[in-house]
């Protein structure tokens, strides 16, 4: 049987397999509830299946994040805490990637990798945890928003088998997208928790999550942030009744938040300026007809026979946007429940709009939405805003059957998505590793504002780590690792023109016997690459990758922030112990 259909049957014997669970239990203890919450982490194991097969998939991003993953361990092995420079990529020439991509995926997969997991599994294991956590944490909001648990259940179940929610975790391996996922509920949920009273543990936890966020992925950090404000004033209007203190620990949650995270994105606004990609970068958008239907295996399958994608909302989710609006008009939702429902129904439309083309100017005239790159990430909050309409509608209906029915449509529906169409099992991390130079060959539209990586070829997997272009000399390689390369060189004739094959981006330095020296990245016969002449004579030469005034500046914010959260901590549970130590007395 081939692959895919064979990894469907599998998915729908270990789905009839829980079925079957839980009416056996129900016919065993009629009178005893369901957890639900536990019900749903089982419910979504039930997509991951596929995930055991052995390998990488054979289309999507995996492959590509195993090799980032795999370059952002060995920067933390040079001793880099915040990785910045990649130098396995473009044929070793390097790319200032990590500057650049969400560092939060990399990171767990270097924490995964260190405790045992090779790669591959670790990225695997990041999906699997985060698709777990995203319909946990969307129970966990929705319980404490709505106050009921049926309505909890729903929107989780609506949120982790959304079609946009699979096409990311199974055909677009999109690691980032799928951790934000998980942290988007959880930002909400914070905030409505330090709602009810403020703590320290909520405070740190709200800003936590906002930090989690921008580093799980900048887009959509990006464009979730204005929301969550608002989700802030509505919790001030009306349940904390304008007390100044909450809307006082409410902002400066968020700003802690951003301030944690300022190493990654405050290095993003400012020196995105020296990359094509950033600089010039346009959202494509997508038709109003994919938003509705699926062209393949009659509207149930998300991917085409050649890697394409389906960007539809959901058949069930569209049938509860309508279904809602029904009960909105007809004033079947409570009063509670429409101020909650207005503010996600507006936000949906809103951002079904922002899908498409006649948005454009709005997308433009935005420069930090210029690097959002494709509309349809926007499904991501789309999700996010039906789920909660979901909610909305189960807590204002009484009907069971109606209950049961979203559940198990919301779930079959959407079984033939529930693994990529085939794995690579013999494509291994030494293997993704070795072929990286050359199949990473460009980022995105281009690399640096001095060159362009369509330019770069190469018949080898990786170029020289430095050449002689011109003179005599004679070269040993000291030391290397992501940002130091040192040499020691010997220029046997009167002089000599050293081609150094690192892509240049601020700050790389070159320091000959210790001292900084002259160099170019203009020579237009090898634009943007480092070069420098020297003099006959021995030499020791340093090419050194430095962090220029924003990235050390945003360093500092990001550690201060830090500080003054144990700082807070600290004094917190000095008093908390005085007066325990009082009583005692």
């Amino acid at each position: 049987m081939i692959e895919p259909y064979r990894m469907t049957m599998v998915n729908l014997i270990f789905s009839v397999l829980l079925l079957l669970g839980i009416i056996i239990y129900k016919y065993v203890y009629p009178k005893r509830n369901i957890n639900l919450l536990f019900l749903l982490v089982l419910i979504s194991l039930l997509p991951l299946v596929s995930i055991l097969r052995k390998g990488t998939y054979e289309s999507g991003d995996l492959t590509i994040h195993t090799g980032f993953a795999m370059s952002f361990y060995e920067s933390l092995k040079d001793g880099n805490i915040i990785p910045r420079w990649s130098s396995q990529i473009i044929y070793g020439y390097g790319y200032p990637l990590f500057l650049f991509a969400y560092p939060l995926p990399y990171y767990l997969a270097s924490l995964f990798h260190f405790i045992g997991f090779n790669f591959i599994n670790s990225l695997k294991l990041i999906l699997a945890l985060s698709f777990i956590a995203s319909g946990i944490m969307m129970y966990l909001f929705i319980k404490e928003e709505l106050k009921n648990r049926c309505s909890a259940f729903i929107a989780a179940i609506i949120y982790l088998f959304s079609p946009y929610h699979l096409v990311d975790l199974h055909f677009r391996a999109a690691i980032g997208e799928i951790i934000a996922f998980a942290i988007l509920p959880f930002c909400f949920l914070t905030i409505r928790k330090m709602s009810n009273k403020i703590t320290f543990l909520w405070f740190f936890l709200s800003s936590l999550s906002v930090t989690l966020l921008v580093l799980s992925h900048q887009a959509i950090s990006l464009i979730s942030f204005p929301f969550i404000i608002a989700y802030c004033l509505y919790l001030w209007i009306t349940k904390n009744r304008k007390k100044i203190k909450y809307i006082f620990f409410y902002i400066l949650s968020l700003i802690m938040g951003l301030l944690l995270s300022s190493f990654y994105w405050m290095p993003v606004i400012f020196e995105a300026k020296y990359t094509n990609l950033l600089t010039t970068g346009a959202v494509s958008f997508i038709s109003l007809s994919q938003l509705f239907y699926s062209p393949w295996r009659w509207g149930f399958l998300f991917q085409g026979p050649n890697g394409e994608l389906s960007f539809i909302v959901g058949y069930i989710q569209w049938f509860i946007i309508i279904f809602s609006i029904i009960l909105f008009f007809k004033g079947k939702i409570s009063l509670k429940g429409k101020v909650v429902y207005l503010i996600s129904v507006t936000s949906l439309f809103l951002f079904l709009i922002m899908t498409q083309s006649f948005s454009r100017t709005m997308w433009m005239n935005v420069s930090l939405l210029k690097g959002f790159q494709y509309s349809y990430r926007l499904l991501l909050l789309i999700s996010f805003f039906v789920s909660i309409i979901a909610g909305v509608v189960i807590k204002n209906i009484t009907q069971k059957w109606l209950f049961v029915s979203l559940c198990l449509i919301a779930i079959l529906t959407t079984i033939p998505n529930w693994g990529n169409r085939k794995t690579l099992p013999l494509l291994t991390d030494s293997s993704i590793l070795y072929e990286l130079p050359s199949n990473i060959t460009k980022v995105g539209q281009g690399t640096t504002i001095w060159v362009n990586s369509n330019n770069f070829k190469s018949n080898q997997r990786t170029v020289p780590h430095i050449e002689i272009v011109q003179g005599k000399a004679d070269i040993s390689e000291i030391s290397r690792n992501s940002v130091k390369h040192s040499y020691l060189i010997n220029v046997t004739s009167k002089n000599a023109l050293i081609k150094e094959n690192t892509l240049y981006f601020p700050n790389w330095i070159v320091r000959v016997n210790g001292n900084p020296y002259p160099f170019s990245f203009i020579d237009t016969a090898y634009p943007g690459i480092i070069t420098f002449n020297l003099n006959k004579g021995s030499y020791k030469v340093d090419v050194s990758f430095m962090n220029t005034k924003v990235r050390a500046f945003s360093m500092f914010l990001s550690f201060f922030s830090f500080l003054a959260l144990i700082l807070i901590f600290l004094i917190i549970s000095s008093k908390r112990i005085k007066n325990i130590f009082r009583n005692l007395i």
